[in-house]
């Protein structure tokens, strides 16, 4: 890799100076996927320096997951590999990943030694709705070019303005600075990196997701995985699904693809699995119980799925983690 920009640099540096903290995916991940956060008030704005010494239970599709709020993140160190919906990439130190909402996501594979700044924010922090201007700041996630990753490489000729603005935020953060006066000054610096960020992925010219219609979308989606979550131990179909949330079949199949994705068929087949894994951790049931259990046609089509997902069979996965 090319030698990184000065302004990426001084980021680095700075951050990697700063307390960082444990995180853990475990408990916090609910049966639809979901990962739910409670933003502070008066600005609905996290930003953690966050290191993963747990890292080995964290990474791999058991913990892909979706939010509704924004979320991008900076690697610091160690490097690792990432999927967000159909979109799989690698990243770097120094590179920004963009995360975004609604789209099932997670690090399928990372190096021991990782530590990254994690941003998360509501919509509503940027653009109210109806405000169309503001709603122009959120571009990188909701307008991103056909094919564009929503990966920020360090030594794009853009990443330099983009990580200066978002030195002068972390320091703001970390600062000792108390009062209205920090949380007016970390709001411009926090517009400042989406305005950089907006420049840097060359929004394309189509309209911005309107608000009420993202709204839409997230009580839609909710719909149908409550649905899911609650019947996945029958035979759930996809247009009972698309009942659930109000759409035709056809649209619903659609939907659920652009929103997350994944394919219907494909999440519930992976949440199932997931079921039975956990099931094979934490008690003695045959795999044939466990099959009838969590919604499998069969012991034999439960064997399949499992195989094809870890590599080994039930009995084998039950062995491994109890050795």
């Amino acid at each position: 890799m090319k030698a990184l920009p000065k302004s990426t640099q001084e980021l680095l540096t700075y951050l990697a100076a700063q307390k960082a903290e444990v995180f853990d995916l475990s408990g916090r991940i609910d049966s639809r996927r979901y990962l739910g956060r409670r933003f502070p008030e008066p600005l609905p704005l996290i930003m953690s320096l966050q290191q993963y010494p747990g890292y080995r239970r964290m990474v791999g599709e058991n913990w892909m997951h979706w939010h509704d709020y924004y979320e991008c993140f900076i690697a610091l160190s160690g490097r690792g590999d990432f999927r967000s919906g159909k979109d799989r990439f690698l990243f770097d130190p120094g590179d920004m990943v963009l995360v975004d909402p609604l789209k099932i996501h997670g690090v399928m594979r990372m190096e021991a030694a990782h530590t990254a700044l994690v941003i998360l924010f509501p919509a509503h922090l940027v653009a109210q709705p109806g405000a169309l201007v503001d709603q122009i700041f959120l571009s990188p996630w909701d307008r991103r070019g056909a094919g564009m990753l929503p990966l920020l490489k360090a030594d794009d000729p853009a990443a330099p303005a983009v990580h200066g603005a978002l030195l002068s935020l972390v320091k703001m953060w970390f600062g000792s600075e108390l009062g209205e006066e920090r949380w007016v000054a970390l709001k411009f610096h926090f517009m400042s990196v989406l305005f950089h960020l907006r420049h840097a992925f060359a929004a394309a010219s189509c309209q911005s997701l309107p608000t009420n219609d993202r709204s839409l979308r997230e009580d839609r989606l909710r719909r149908s995985l409550d649905y899911v979550s609650l019947h996945a131990h029958e035979s759930v179909s996809q247009p009972a699904a698309a009942r659930a949330a109000g759409m035709s079949t056809s649209r619903f199949r659609a939907f659920f693809k652009e929103t997350t994705g994944w394919g219907f068929a494909q999440y519930v087949r992976e949440l199932r699995v997931e079921r039975v894994a956990k099931l094979l951790r934490e008690t003695d049931d045959s795999v044939a119980t466990l099959a009838h259990m969590t919604g499998f046609a069969d012991q034999s089509h439960l064997l399949r799925c499992f195989k094809a997902k870890y590599g080994m069979s039930p009995l084998a996965y039950r062995h491994s983690h109890r050795s």
